[in-house]
């Protein structure tokens, strides 16, 4: 991001001012679309200039989509698509008479797209308002204006001493202030411990704290990711709406031990119940001590950007910038939040630090005995499988436990043809190679990746051209924008698979590899993963000219 642009929004920062980001949100809540008297404003308020709020506002999709007296969004996601090869969507269109980003003439609706709603479980999904419904039936209930609050899935663990599933109880911290741990014991125990950041490229956490506590600056910063984007995973909505405790005393442990005094969650819009959630239970943890004078946290909602998960661009948001990708160094450990050291964690990855403030490095590692990874891992099902859901697993158990035993194979008499783990940038292993450990390195060998670990299922009736196309499209809509090989490479792939001729597989390899090596960050980088793994297991499938 430029420069120049972190400096005007440091200067006028406070926690609780509002960016350019809450001025547009706001505007949009009250009147349905932006005018430029609300970039104006936004500008006033902000400090930026008008150019730069103009960018913000056309960035995210939140603010794009005009909005009606009711405001349907419906879920394009992984997980729905599976569900139903989006024919709930051509469903609403139909019914409602519009195309989505569409207002009717009348004002009465609108109808948006959104990816991912995080009812994976149940898919597909229709948010009516801040109402999310899923399931049979949800497009007849969506277009007769009676939509029902869907069921959360069900959570369960499967070790004989939880760490992600059991409820917050701060006894983390409370041991950390009544003996007196010091902030260089909790960092060597976090580090010693072993925990892989669970978002993705699964970096130690420890090393990263160690690199922020190192770093010069008296003001530093504790962000937990709660932008989970990937579709068909939930794992992270599902720790910050029903375990907001366990999160907010590890980013209070995170904060012990790096020096930091102030924290903030970014959480997606797409989830409309995690920041209140999120904000009662900081509000009861002021009353009870563990948050307010030490270290505090505050709460803020994205727009609508899946790149937004990537951990400059979150910092952007958080800024009221628009969400792009910066180039590192400086990573943000040493130059993050208004340019002071930032430690960055996904949501899961500081709910497994009580743990470990409790317990000791040791027993954390013995939790998962037979795998190279330590520690614990939440994994999801999307609704394909007959016992979707969130559960709490040792790593190193084979992905076809997973998807068989524990969550009792596909529903309706399907067979599993691939499974998708680790959200859109993850590779696709086939039903034969479901033997492989979940485990970073095992599933990195076969050129998938762990990610959030959400495993999502394709049965055996699916198109796998249909799913290469499903994912180019999202791939391209999600791109940033700010290098060219993703912003143009990405289109041009999807361009390959959705027009209705023979694909040159010449050309869409050359395409991978400029996305591999030229892209900014891992949207672009990783998009071509799945792409090859189909172009490996299921070529024939793919149309390729002869």
């Amino acid at each position: 991001m430029s420069r120049n642009l972190v400096e005007l929004v440091r200067r006028h920062h406070a926690f609780d001012a509002p960016t350019a980001l809450d001025v547009l949100k706001d505007a949009v809540e009250r009147r349905g679309e932006l005018t430029d008297e609300d970039r104006r404003e936004a500008a006033r308020r902000s400090g930026l200039p008008e150019a730069a709020v103009h960018g913000v506002s056309t960035f995210y999709d939140d603010l794009l989509t005009p909005r009606g007296a009711r405001h349907l969004r419906v879920c394009t996601g992984t997980a729905c698509f599976a569900a139903t090869g989006d024919a709930h969507v051509d469903a609403l269109r139909d019914g409602l008479g519009l195309q989505l980003g569409e207002r009717a003439a009348d004002g009465s609706v609108s109808l948006a797209e959104t990816v991912c709603l995080g009812f994976c479980h149940s898919a597909p999904a229709v948010r009516d308002g801040d109402t999310v419904d899923a399931g049979p039936g949800v497009v007849e209930r969506a277009l007769a204006g009676a939509c029902v609050a869907a069921a959360e899935p069900a959570w369960s663990s499967t070790l004989a001493e939880p760490v992600l599933t059991r409820p917050g109880d701060w006894s983390g911290l409370r041991r950390v202030r009544e003996e007196g741990v010091t902030p260089e014991a909790l960092l060597e125990a976090v580090t010693a411990a072993e925990i892989r950041g669970r978002g993705g490229a699964g970096f130690p956490a420890g090393v990263k704290w160690g690199f922020a506590r190192a770093a010069a600056g008296e003001e530093k910063f504790v962000v937990a990711n709660g932008d989970e984007g990937d579709p068909g995973s939930y794992i992270d909505k599902h720790l910050m709406e029903r375990n907001t405790a366990l999160l907010l005393e590890g980013m209070a442990l995170a904060a012990h031990a790096v020096g930091a005094s102030h924290g903030f969650v970014l959480v997606r819009s797409e989830y409309p119940r995690s920041r209140p959630a999120l904000e009662a239970a900081a509000e009861a943890a002021r009353a009870a001590g563990w948050l307010g004078e030490r270290f505090d946290v505050t709460v803020i909602e994205g727009a609508g950007s899946y790149v937004v998960g990537e951990e400059t661009a979150l910092l952007a948001c958080l800024e009221g910038l628009r969400g792009t990708v910066s180039a590192r160094p400086p990573f943000p450990a040493q130059e993050g939040l208004y340019g002071r050291p930032t430690v960055v964690n996904n949501v899961e990855t500081l709910c497994n630090v009580p743990f470990v403030a409790v317990h000791g490095a040791d027993a954390y590692r013995a939790l998962s005995p037979d795998a190279p990874t330590a520690g614990s891992k939440l994994v999801c099902f999307n609704e394909r499988f007959a016992r979707p859901g969130v559960y709490e697993v040792p790593f190193g158990v084979s992905t076809r436990w997973l998807c068989e035993e524990l969550a009792g194979g596909l529903r309706d008499g399907r067979s599993i043809k691939g499974v998708q783990i680790g959200g859109p940038l993850g590779g696709i292993l086939p039903a034969e190679r479901l033997d492989t450990a979940f485990d970073f390195d095992a599933l990195a060998a076969e050129g998938c990746m762990l990610g959030h670990g959400g495993i999502l299922a394709f049965d055996d009736a699916t198109s796998m051209r249909d799913v290469a196309r499903h994912l180019l499209r999202f791939g391209a809509h999600e791109s940033c924008g700010k290098c060219f090989p993703c912003r143009i490479g990405l289109q041009r792939a999807h361009g390959l698979f959705a027009a209705d001729a023979p694909i040159d597989r010449a050309r869409l390899e050359q395409l991978l590899e400029t996305l591999e090596l030229g892209s900014l960050c891992a949207h672009g980088g990783g998009m071509p993963a799945p792409i090859r793994s189909l172009l490996r297991w299921w070529p024939e499938e793919l149309g390729l000219a002869a």
